[in-house]
């Protein structure tokens, strides 16, 4: 083989290569590989439920701060209905 037909056959299979490369570069790698789209709608959709969960948290816990702030008030009036039962008996 001559240098100049060596050269015409490595270069048609960097070509073949680089033509199955471009060509099968839209397609998904295997029957069960996920399309780019769907992937980024999942993406989205897994962000939207962290930011819920995320607010949902937080009114949790200003729920809790508040139930533990009527809780100390229900003491109190409870504190000092029972006094006044006890003076009056």
């Amino acid at each position: 083989m001559t240098f100049w037909s060596t050269m015409t056959i490595l270069a048609s299979a960097v070509g073949g290569l680089l033509v199955l490369l471009f060509t099968h570069m839209g397609e998904p790698k295997h029957a069960e590989a996920a399309e780019e789209r769907l992937v980024n709608s999942i993406a989205i959709r897994v962000e939207r439920v962290a930011t819920e969960v995320s607010m949902n948290k937080d009114i949790l816990d200003e729920v809790k701060s508040d139930v533990n702030e009527i809780r100390i008030e229900q003491r109190a009036y409870t504190d000092t209905i029972l006094e006044a039962i006890r003076e009056g008996n």
